[in-house]
């Protein structure tokens, strides 16, 4: 499967990075090679194997059934799968101490 991270995923990764650094104090090199990891398995998993991870149930108990969650260490991916087209659309990363409610109504994913 091909797989596409859209711009609120970039914008998520980038709010989810200033988080670690900002709330956790994480040092820089730390933080970036946490992004990578996290683009680098996003990638790996999701075009392997996109049908495995469930419904996100956040987003479903807030009416939208249609993304799926992918959990790497202490973050959640969110993404939808598009079967026709062969492919799987990246559209959120959140660090699992970030308020996620917020954050799908922030990059508007609960349209």
């Amino acid at each position: 499967m091909k797989v596409t991270i859209e711009e609120t995923a970039d914008a998520s990764l980038e709010h989810c990075e200033n988080f670690l650094l900002d709330e956790l104090g994480l040092p820089l090199e730390k933080v970036e090679a946490i992004s990578l990891h996290l683009i680098a398995t996003t990638i790996e998993h999701l075009s392997t194997q996109p049908n495995t991870y469930p419904v996100c149930r956040l987003a479903l108990e807030l009416g939208i059934g249609h993304y799926r969650e992918l959990l790497v260490d202490s973050y959640r991916i969110i993404y939808r799968l598009w079967p026709e087209q062969q492919q799987v659309s990246v559209y959120l990363f959140a660090h699992q101490r970030q308020d996620f409610k917020q954050l799908l109504f922030e990059y508007q994913l609960l349209s």
